[in-house]
C-alpha cells in the first residue's frame, strides 16, 4: 500500500526559482501536492506556464511571476512583487542554474579561459543570493527556510566546466554565510547537492532529448547506486529540508547524490 503524500506546508507561501523546468518543476509540484501555495519564478514563460498548469490540475495553489537571475533589475523587480503579495515567506528555494556557455556544456579551461564566468556566476550565485537579500524581511516575518541547490560538481576538478564547478562551489559557501547572518531572525539556510540527475538542461545540447533521456536511464551512474537520479528524488529531498522535519538543520549543504562522494 502506498503511503498518503504528507501535509507539511498546509498553510505555508514557497517560491521556487529555475520552476519552469527539471528540479526546478519537481519540486513545486511536491511542495504544492503537501499543501503549499508555490509561487513560479523562472526566465522561460512557457515553462512556467506549462508547471502551473500541471500544478493546477493536481489541485494545488500556484501562482507565476517571469524572473531573470542574470538581472539584477529582474531580480530586484520580482523580489518587491513577492515582498508586497506575500509579507510573510515561509520558503524560497533556488533551483534555477545554467551550465551552458554560448550553448555547449564544455568549456576548457586552457581553450576559453573566463569565457561564460559573468553569465553561470550571475545566475547560479549572485542572483540567488541577491534574492534572498532582498527577501530577508518576509523570510524573517515567517520564520521561514532558504534552500539552495548546488551540484556534486562543487566537489570536483574538471578542465572542461571548470566555472560551473567553481559557482557551485560558490554557492556552497554562500549558503554557509546566509545561514549565519540569518539564523539570529530563526531563518535556516540550507543546500541541497545534487548527483548527476536526468533534466532537461543536460539534455539542451541533443539532437534527440528523448532518446538521450532513456540512454542516460540505461548506462547507470559513477556512484554508489549505479544510476542517475530522477528530479522527483531531488525534490523530496529539498521537500524534506524546508520542512519543520528538518528543523535543527541550517549552514549546510546535504549531497543528494547516490553516494557519488563515497564511490571516488
Amino acid at each position: 500500500m502506498t503511503s498518503p503524500t504528507p501535509r507539511r506546508f498546509d498553510n505555508r507561501t514557497m517560491a521556487v526559482t529555475g520552476a519552469a523546468s527539471g528540479i526546478g518543476r519537481a519540486t513545486a509540484t511536491r511542495l504544492a501536492a503537501e499543501g503549499a501555495q508555490v509561487v513560479l519564478l523562472d526566465r522561460n514563460l512557457d515553462g512556467l506556464a506549462a508547471t502551473e498548469q500541471a500544478v493546477r490540475e493536481a489541485g494545488g495553489q500556484v501562482l507565476a511571476h517571469q524572473l531573470d537571475l542574470s538581472s539584477e533589475a529582474s531580480v530586484t523587480e520580482t523580489a518587491h512583487t513577492l515582498a508586497a503579495e506575500h509579507p510573510r515567506l515561509h520558503g524560497l528555494i533556488g533551483c534555477a542554474g545554467v551550465v551552458h556557455i554560448d550553448g555547449v556544456q564544455e568549456n576548457p579551461f586552457l581553450d576559453r579561459g573566463l569565457a561564460g564566468w559573468d553569465l553561470l556566476f550571475g545566475v547560479n550565485v549572485r542572483g540567488m543570493a541577491q534574492l534572498v537579500h532582498e527577501l530577508v524581511a518576509p523570510l524573517v516575518a515567517a520564520r521561514g527556510v532558504v534552500v539552495t541547490v548546488s551540484s556534486e560538481a562543487a566537489y570536483r576538478s574538471r578542465a572542461g566546466r571548470w566555472i560551473y564547478d567553481a559557482s557551485k562551489a560558490a554557492l556552497v559557501s554562500v549558503t554557509r554565510s546566509m545561514a549565519a547572518a540569518l539564523a539570529p531572525d530563526g531563518v535556516r539556510v540550507v543546500g541541497v547537492a545534487p548527483g548527476g540527475t536526468i533534466t532537461e538542461m543536460h539534455l539542451l545540447d541533443h539532437d534527440d532529448p528523448e532518446a538521450t533521456r532513456s540512454r542516460m536511464r540505461a548506462a547507470g551512474g559513477s556512484n554508489l547506486l549505479g544510476r542517475l537520479a530522477e528530479p522527483e528524488e531531488i525534490a523530496a529531498a529539498i521537500a524534506f529540508l524546508a520542512s519543520a522535519d528538518a528543523s535543527f538543520i541550517t549552514g549546510t549543504t546535504i549531497a543528494v547524490d547516490g553516494g557519488g562522494a563515497g564511490s571516488r
